[in-house]
């Protein structure tokens, strides 16, 4: 029997499991690494002031010239060698679009954010898994599989998110280094989580000629709902990957946000340190429980329930479902060795934290043991 149109859906396509993000409108939220805290006032009126005079009936400016100009002056670099987006996944886009495609292959150090891979099989690439290595309370980057794997021939690109998602750990600069000096081809380093860490490869752009360093306003700047994301690489790398972007891919009122987030970058600094101190008052929290907590130094927590395999991921889908009707919502993960029985827990405010930490509390037995 003919399936109708599905018949012309691709064959590849039509295995993927899509992206899927839970709507959780009421409890606490702690499951996507936004900024938790509500735009600062300072921020909110500045930039209703400005919206006021935008000329929101016309075409947004297809060159973003404006913000480019903003993200110069904050990371250091020339504004030819920024290009905004439409959030980080329209950039990741972009890249395959540009470098990668059917048959073409993108190196990806496994586990990490799942959009990577994706993008490239919708692409109609491949993918090739390299797994990180865990250290202790850490993760680690397979260098010599890494590079093994970027001089196979269909190999165009090495992706690698610093400080990782959902590990949370940065990598060891001279690791990176190794990667970028070790191949000629395109290493993409995305660094969402920039301003929590601290620690970037921007200033190095011109001793790495392969070297696409990708960030977002969606974490720090808390501006998720806006999608705006940026990608800086050298001037003739981002004149190849201009070609490829939607004319007028990001609207005038998330260019206006942007703009006047970095106007206001100190306010938003000064809730990435309240994030920061409450990240250390969660860890230390979640370190109470018989749970491997690991090193992060991004704003959220990743951890690994005792056990084998197979009981830590019969545990870490009980307290999920447990932190759910408790009205927390944490991510869970799981599929894979390195995912099994795992959970990722972004920091909240004060009072989401508390609710978390006393829901876990609440499913303990009195012995310390899980009432699952």
């Amino acid at each position: 029997m003919s399936q109708g149109p599905l018949q012309w859906v691709r064959a590849d396509i039509r295995d993927i499991v899509p992206y899927q993000a839970k709507v959780y409108p009421d409890g606490a939220k702690l499951d996507a690494n936004e900024n938790p805290y509500p735009w600062p006032a300072p921020f909110t009126a500045q930039l209703q002031a400005t919206l006021a005079e935008s000329p929101l009936t016309r075409y947004p400016d297809g060159e973003a010239r404006e913000l480019r100009s903003a993200i110069a002056a904050y990371t250091g670099r020339h504004v030819d060698e920024i290009l905004v987006s439409n959030g980080s996944d329209e950039a990741i886009q972009l890249m395959l679009l540009t470098f990668g495609g059917p048959g073409l292959a993108t190196v990806i150090a496994n586990p990490t954010f799942v959009m990577y891979g994706m993008a490239t099989r919708y692409m109609g690439g491949k993918v090739i898994d390299v797994p990180l290595k865990e250290i202790g309370d850490t993760f680690a980057l397979d260098v010599p599989g890494l590079l093994e794997a970027a001089g196979r021939p269909e190999t165009r690109l090495v992706i690698i998110c610093n400080p990782n998602n959902p590990t949370g750990n940065l990598f060891p600069v001279e690791d990176i280094e190794a990667v970028l000096r070790g191949t000629d081809k395109i290493v993409i380093l995305d660094e969402a989580y920039y301003e929590f860490a601290q620690e970037t490869l921007l200033p190095r752009l011109d001793e790495f000629p392969n070297l696409v360093v990708m960030r977002t306003f969606s974490k720090a700047f808390g501006l998720a709902g806006l999608r705006v994301g940026y990608t800086v690489a050298s001037r003739s790398l981002i004149q190849e990957i201009h070609k490829v972007r939607q004319p007028f891919n990001v609207n005038t009122f998330s260019q206006t946000a942007a703009i006047v987030a970095l106007q206001k970058a100190n306010l938003f600094q000064e809730q990435v340190q309240a994030v920061l101190a409450e990240r250390a008052h969660l860890l230390a929290a979640l370190e109470r429980f018989d749970w491997r907590v690991f090193r992060t130094d991004a704003n959220y927590v990743f951890v690994r329930l005792p056990g084998t395999p197979v009981e830590a991921a019969q545990r870490s889908a009980k307290i999920y479902e447990g932190l759910l009707n408790a009205a927390v919502l944490v991510r869970k993960f799981g599929g894979s060795p390195s995912l099994d029985g795992t959970l990722r827990i972004t920091v909240g405010q004060p009072a989401e934290n508390a609710r978390l930490i006393a829901a876990l509390q609440a499913m303990q037995d009195p012995t310390g043991g899980w009432s699952l």
